[in-house]
């Protein structure tokens, strides 16, 4: 089963995803936060992480930088609302 970490912390898009990807071969994780998303890191492996860029704790991007500087290479996609050049 390939396990998949959401983090999105707005509800409507984050279970929007979950839905849509809904699948017995699949194991969605669903984070709100930076925090919980690091504690699910820790606690396995993922294949996958949809991570937003916007969060209420920080940026997705320094996860994604902490990720890599630890030699963790699990493919991210990166979401954001930033409507900002």
């Amino acid at each position: 089963m390939k396990r998949i970490l959401i983090v999105e912390d707005d509800r409507a898009l984050g279970d929007g995803l979950c839905l849509a990807l809904r699948d017995p071969a699949l194991e969605l994780t669903l984070c709100r936060s930076l925090s919980a998303a690091r504690s699910a890191l820790e606690a396995g492996d993922f294949a996958l992480v949809i991570l937003d860029v916007n969060l209420p704790d920080g940026s997705g991007l320094d996860l994604l930088r902490r990720l890599r500087a630890g030699g963790n290479q699990v493919p991210v996609v990166l979401l954001t609302a930033n409507d900002m050049e």
